[in-house]
């Protein structure tokens, strides 16, 4: 699990838990009031306000209370792997706030972290383990806070700024783009057992990576 959640209170405004919710790029948010878990938010309970969304101020208007999933599914804190996977296949959810007694929260479960975790007793084609994520990735940058670096970046560039550092960053992300297509066809043609056509594939992208 992920323990100490971000977590949002039941009288706060759906305007603050959408910016939390895009600025930490996740898609749950357990509801707490005095460390009890009263309820959950997803990014799916948002379309009950579907016919506010060209309204940005009465977002401000509304309380997370008030489309949020009160009583949620909840997992104890000592339930296993199993318990994970038969509550989440059977529920309509992705996520599932660990409690302690008194329905105290101390962590949440998603299907992502499931599916994360089966993933690393699954060998890769060349037999080997894929390695556990290591804390570094809890403060990893958001998908929203990278979108929002290639536009400041692009934006220098495009304003004429003789500053190195966006053109860096830049050169950067696509390095990184070219570097997990690698990746990818690799993995691919070891899985295949060396296909002629993965094979090719993989020397592809290690020509446009090497460009």
């Amino acid at each position: 699990m992920t323990p100490d959640p971000l977590t949002i209170g039941p009288d706060d405004s759906v305007a603050s838990a959408k910016k939390l919710l895009e600025s930490h790029a996740i898609h749950h948010l357990p509801v707490v009031e005095n460390g009890v878990l009263i309820g959950m938010l997803s990014t799916s309970d948002f379309l009950k306000l579907h016919i506010l969304r060209e309204r940005p101020l009465a977002l401000e208007t509304v309380k997370v209370s008030q489309i949020m999933e009160a009583e949620p599914v909840t997992l104890d804190i000592s339930a296993d792997l199993i318990d994970v996977a038969t509550k989440l296949g059977e529920g309509s959810f992705h996520a599932l706030p660990v409690v302690e007694p008194g329905n105290l929260l101390v962590g949440i479960v998603t299907s992502t972290d499931l599916i994360n975790h089966l993933l690393m007793q699954i060998p890769r084609g060349d037999g080997s383990l894929r390695e556990p994520p290591g804390p570094e990735a809890k403060s990893r940058i958001s998908d929203a806070d990278m979108t929002e670096a290639n536009r400041q970046a692009k934006a220098s560039l495009d304003s004429g700024a003789s500053d190195k550092l966006p053109r860096a960053f830049l050169q950067l992300r696509d390095e990184n783009r070219l570097l997990k297509e690698v990746c990818k066809a690799a993995e691919l043609y070891l899985r295949s057992g060396l296909a002629e056509r993965e094979h090719s594939v993989l020397q592809q992208r290690l020509s446009e990576l090497r460009r």
